[in-house]
């Protein structure tokens, strides 16, 4: 019944998304990167924006500092991404976080729920993984429920 209801669920999403309009958030308020990804995309009134990791938007070299610094710069760079979206933090509805330590987890926690309002935290998944991009201890991505796009 599990895997039904399952399979059911994926259908419908996919029937949802397919023909439906999709925009790539371009970003005006960071330097572009010449890797083969969207910062956001917009479909359906929600705005998913790409893993993001703790790197200078002026230099793009990662930050110093360790974890919490990665963090802060994490979120805000991914900050950029929801305005130049017409998004902000307020409209995140779900957070994934990587950490390629665990044990930095608290030192994390204590950065990342500076950014949100207690009580209405976003729904939250962290994984801890081998390696991350250029040597980073965090990245994330969001997803934010946004208002629909005009046709």
């Amino acid at each position: 019944m599990k895997y039904l209801l399952l399979c059911l669920l994926v259908i419908s999403i996919s029937f949802a998304v397919s023909g439906q309009d999709k925009k790539i958030v371009q970003l005006r308020k960071a330097p572009a990167l010449p890797y083969p990804f969207s910062p956001g995309v917009i479909s359906n009134g929600l705005l998913f924006v790409s893993g993001q990791v703790g790197t200078d938007p002026q230099t793009s070299k990662l930050v110093l500092g360790g974890v919490e610094t990665e963090t802060a710069q994490t979120i805000q760079n991914i900050k950029l991404v929801l305005e130049d979206a017409g998004a902000s933090l307020d409209d995140v509805v779900s957070v994934t976080v990587y950490l390629s330590n665990m044990d930095d987890f608290a030192k994390m926690n204590t950065v990342y729920k500076q950014f949100f309002k207690e009580g209405t935290y976003p729904a939250r998944t962290t994984v801890g993984v081998a390696k991350l991009v250029f040597g980073a201890s965090v990245e994330m991505t969001m997803t934010a429920a946004v208002a629909p796009q005009k046709k």
